[in-house]
């Protein structure tokens, strides 16, 4: 049946490992990390599956290696048929099957922490290798099949192709030290403007499209935003909170990991940053590895909740 494909010499699960390395990284050099042995032997490589196939696979653009239409096609394929024989392998030797999660900082720490520790301690068979990505990375990389997953604002999916499940949705507040406000603060909208003219405040930079839609928003209710330590972002700004010397706007999402003493004071000038999150994957995920099924069952609302 297959006869026709070992007729000639050049294909090999080496070589498909390679060209996908090669497509990844976006250049030879780079996925060679400047070896120029391998440097040399990936090319030859590249060069021996085109001549195997017919096709050109690769082009040079500058330093830059951009694949083919055919070059992606064989990407994508050889990607499904790793992952086949990566789930046989793991099924035949009885290991955990293993994926890959793509999502920001926050939703690490907020969202998929705390679904991991509910694997563990159900003794679910995986492992998991967690990705900090952007919002505007997670896509792509979804549809190379470069992870598993991706937890991602629900806006942020508009590529075609992907497959998505809202899990959570993404609410903020103003929390301050209790410490820090003593009597001044209830927790009620009035205290919002109040409190930001009396203390310091410490959330995302001014180079985030969060701060920018948030100065957005007080400003039509006339509040001046001002920010005295812009962070990268939310678990770094939650460890400014819990040194007492600063108030934060956060996910409400971290409350639980925050623990008591806070005061949380909400506004409806942060009621319009809220949003849905959603893990999302490639269709294709679920032909090559079944068993990913399973993992969006579980990080779905209800089995969560």
């Amino acid at each position: 049946m297959f006869e026709h494909l070992f007729a000639e010499r050049g294909l090999s699960l080496d070589r498909l490992k390679t060209l996908i390395e090669v497509a990844k990284a976006g250049s030879i050099a780079a996925a060679a990390r400047g070896d120029s042995a391998r440097q040399s032997l990936y090319s030859r490589q590249i060069k021996e599956l085109e001549e195997f196939f017919g096709v050109e696979l690769a082009s040079r653009r500058g330093k830059v290696l951009a694949l083919t239409g055919a070059g992606w096609e064989l990407v994508r394929l050889a990607s499904e048929s790793l992952c086949l024989l990566d789930d046989f392998k793991s099924r035949s030797r009885n290991l955990p099957y293993r994926f890959t999660i793509g999502a920001g900082d926050s939703l690490h720490a907020w969202v998929v922490a705390p679904v991991l520790a509910s694997i563990q301690k159900r003794g679910l068979p995986w492992l998991f290798a967690l990705e900090n990505l952007r919002n505007s990375e997670i896509p792509s990389k979804l549809q190379n099949m470069d992870i598993d997953f991706g937890i991602v604002r629900t806006s942020a999916l508009e590529a075609e192709g992907l497959e998505s499940r809202v899990i959570c949705s993404m609410d903020y507040a103003l929390y301050v030290p209790a410490a820090l406000a003593g009597k001044k603060a209830r927790g009620k909208k009035e205290d919002f403007l109040r409190l930001l003219e009396m203390f310091p405040l410490a959330t995302l930079g001014s180079g985030s499209g969060f701060h920018a839609l948030l100065k957005r928003n007080c400003a039509e209710f006339g509040i001046r935003l001002r920010v005295q330590c812009e962070t990268q972002s939310f678990p770094f700004a939650a460890r400014m909170l819990k040194s007492g010397a600063f108030m934060a706007i956060l996910p409400c999402m971290a409350e639980k990991e925050l623990g008591e003493g806070f005061v949380k004071v909400t506004h409806p000038a942060l009621d319009g940053l809220s949003r849905s999150i959603s893990l999302a994957w490639n269709p294709r995920l679920l032909r090559v590895r079944p068993s990913a099924k399973r993992v969006i069952d579980v990080f779905s609302i209800p089995e969560r909740e």
